[in-house]
């Protein structure tokens, strides 16, 4: 007789994801509390853990999923170069490469509260992250050795898209929306509002709908940039190494579904994260990502400071 297993441990609906993948080339099989995927050369792990602190007295978290898809020896000397893992991440779609006690591997996560009802929006998201994400640094990792042609396609994300949520992030941020783009300003500090007014302790947040994947084409691509300044690259790649396995930890987080790395500025500390077009299907996403955006945010800059940076 096979083993039974809980169809939705802590509520995290497991039995529905493998359900979902058996439709697809992969391997998918239960382990207790956990989900196995194998890929074609990579095996993901989606583990539901209760939380470090379940005693959370404001929202009290039911469940942290971690999405972990172990890196092999095979790939040591390819990510040890300097600053490697910085410059795939910010190729990335929904998971970051990190690295926690020796281990190196590609990393998501979801924390669930009591009482919420989101299986909309983070159902997809957990499913679409265990299909595409050991491809996407496959990809990452194969662009940037040989520099191949990028992916192209228009975003199903649309102009009233962004209109909607500029509408609900206009009462608690400064922000505008035109085309298919939005960017929001999320004030550090309580006196901050927009760097148009001389406040240089604001967070910059774009989502934008013209600018494909290179590697999985239209989509919707999503950038949160710190307004810290590192000189030294090699204490920049560190910081936000560190910011990724800190993401990965089982605490009142927004969800990890992207990457820390090098931002615009070239010296400081970015989140990104690129929806695929699959995942429009999850109603109101554009607008969560946002609001976890602001979170994040909020959470980094106590972070960087713990850190030495400010």
């Amino acid at each position: 007789m096979s083993e039974q297993f809980d169809p939705s441990p802590r509520g995290v609906p497991l039995k529905s994801l493998e359900d979902a993948l058996a439709s697809t080339t992969l391997n998918a099989f239960r382990k207790g509390d956990a989900l196995i995927v194998e890929h074609e050369r990579l095996v993901t792990h989606v583990d539901v853990l209760p939380p470090a602190n379940p005693e959370w007295e404001t929202d009290p978290i039911s469940a942290v999923v971690t999405i972990k898809t172990s890196l092999p020896d095979e790939f040591a000397t390819f990510l040890d170069k300097p600053g490697i893992i910085c410059h795939l991440n910010s190729m990335t779609s929904l998971g970051a490469v990190t690295e926690e006690d020796g281990q190196r591997f590609i990393g998501s996560r979801l924390t669930v509260y009591e009482g919420e009802d989101a299986w909309n929006i983070q159902f997809p998201l957990i499913l679409f992250t265990i299909i595409d994400g050991p491809d996407s640094f496959l990809s990452a990792g194969r662009r940037i050795l040989n520099n191949g042609p990028s992916q192209d396609g228009e975003s199903e994300w649309t102009e009233a898209d962004f209109e909607f949520v500029q509408s609900r992030l206009s009462d608690i941020c400064f922000c505008n929306a035109g085309g298919l783009g939005l960017t929001a300003e999320f004030g550090l500090k309580s006196d901050a509002v927009t760097a148009g007014m001389g406040h240089h302790e604001t967070a910059l947040w774009q989502i934008i709908g013209d600018q494909p994947h290179p590697e999985l084409g239209g989509g919707l691509f999503c950038l949160l940039q710190l307004p810290h300044q590192i000189e030294d690259e090699a204490q920049l790649n560190r910081l936000v190494g560190e910011l990724n396995r800190m993401e990965m930890a089982p605490h009142d987080l927004p969800p990890h579904f992207g990457a820390w790395c090098q931002g615009n500025l070239g010296n400081n500390p970015a989140y990104v994260s690129f929806l695929p077009n699959a995942l429009y299907v999850a109603s109101g996403v554009a607008l969560n990502v946002s609001v976890w955006a602001m979170h994040r945010a909020q959470w980094a800059d106590k972070m960087m400071a713990l850190l030495g940076a400010r």
